[in-house]
């Protein structure tokens, strides 16, 4: 009979890490990341790390840091007391009946359990979620530095080191300013490139009508979010006209909303975040609903560490198809990491981590250099 492992300790913190240059998007620039890491101790002094990357306050998304921490300390926390960790799906059923919503703060707290529940069987997780599908997953790179000469060089940075997937930001210029900058990059860079354009609902109906139009002959991969989250019928109505495959981000919240896109055929493509999916096991339902339909799937980022990064990387290597790759270069563009060189990053493409668990390992010296200190006043 297997022996009960119980919470001993789960403790939040709140790290601030600054990146290596600005990520301009539609609606602002950002120059750190926040993050909440969750250390869940067993009682067997087995160790399980987790967290949530947000971006700068509640911007991208409606939970910031400080949100997500308040609701796993108050809300969560007290649901694992007297479980037993080895039964994280009881646990986290527990969870999703007694907390709505806060798909962050409960991913952060699964990749926690998951990362414990690997170690204790001495497997990674995609092992213990029936296997592996591939051991590496194609890489690409946002221009998002909001200078075209600085995203131009830094892709020709980035076609040296093997990456040939890039995905332009837009809707935070005016449009043709946009449409002249995303034509440039596609001359500059050639035709041998994947190029995509992620506009982070900056646009409207007939501004997302014209400049998809005017770039038809770039051949690009996929228009992502070129609307409001809410304007579905417009998603819907702007797939109908596009020859150029329109994906959905913020516009996929949860199930529901996932449910809601698919019914109304509102998306060729969806860009799974773990954390919008409240973790990894919400992500691989959703992703067998994608199948279903016959989309496509890209893996997308908030800017993640080792320890997310590796999750995401998880889920990439348990699902059969992965049509348009990843953009989990969190480590890469981050000025710091949490973990030793567990994401191994070669020839265009990022690697899955074999080791238990999540398949990295956590430096807790550096954890303090960027722990969040609390304010004074």
């Amino acid at each position: 009979m297997v022996q009960a492992e119980y919470l001993k300790e789960l403790q939040t913190i709140i790290l601030d890490i600054p990146l290596q240059r600005p990520h301009v998007m539609s609606f602002g620039s950002i120059a750190e990341v926040n993050f909440v890491l969750v250390r869940l101790v067993s009682s067997s002094g087995l160790i399980g790390y987790g967290e949530a990357a947000t971006l700068q306050g509640p911007t991208w998304g409606e939970e910031s840091a400080e949100s997500i921490k308040v609701t796993i300390d108050r809300y969560i926390t007290p649901l694992l007391k007297n479980s037993n960790l080895l039964e994280y799906k009881v646990i986290l059923n527990r969870i999703n009946s007694r907390v709505k919503g806060n798909s962050f703060a409960k991913a952060a707290v699964e990749f926690a359990l998951l990362d414990f529940f690997g170690k204790y069987y001495q497997q990674p997780i995609y092992a213990l979620l029936g296997g592996r599908f591939r051991d590496k997953v194609p890489l690409s790179w946002s221009l998002a530095s909001g200078s075209l000469s600085q995203d131009l060089a830094e892709a020709k940075q980035m076609m040296a080191r093997g990456i040939n997937i890039f995905k332009a930001k837009a809707g935070a210029d005016k449009l043709d300013a946009d449409i002249e900058r995303i034509k440039t990059i596609r001359n500059e860079l050639g035709g041998g490139i994947s190029l995509r354009v992620d506009v982070n609902q900056g646009w409207d109906v007939p501004k997302a009508t014209r400049a998809i139009f005017e770039m038809e002959k770039l051949e690009l991969d996929f228009c992502e979010q070129p609307l409001p989250k809410w304007d579905i019928e417009g998603l819907r109505e702007l797939r109908k006209r596009s020859r150029t495959p329109i994906m959905a981000d913020e516009s996929l919240n949860d199930m529901t909303s996932g449910l809601e896109l698919i019914k109304n055929r509102a998306a060729d493509i969806f860009s799974i975040k773990l954390t919008k999916m409240g973790g990894l096991l919400g992500a691989l339902s959703f992703y067998n609903l994608i199948q279903a339909a016959g989309l496509g799937t890209y893996i997308g980022c908030m800017i993640e560490t080792c320890i997310g990064t590796a999750a995401y990387l998880q889920f990439a290597a348990a699902v059969p198809c992965l049509d348009y790759g990843c953009e989990l270069f969190g480590p890469l563009l981050l000025t710091g990491d949490i973990g030793d060189q567990s994401i191994k990053y070669e020839n265009g493409n990022v690697f899955i981590p074999e080791g238990p668990g999540l398949g990295v390992h956590v430096d807790e010296s550096r954890i303090e250099k960027y722990m969040r200190k609390e304010n004074p006043c």
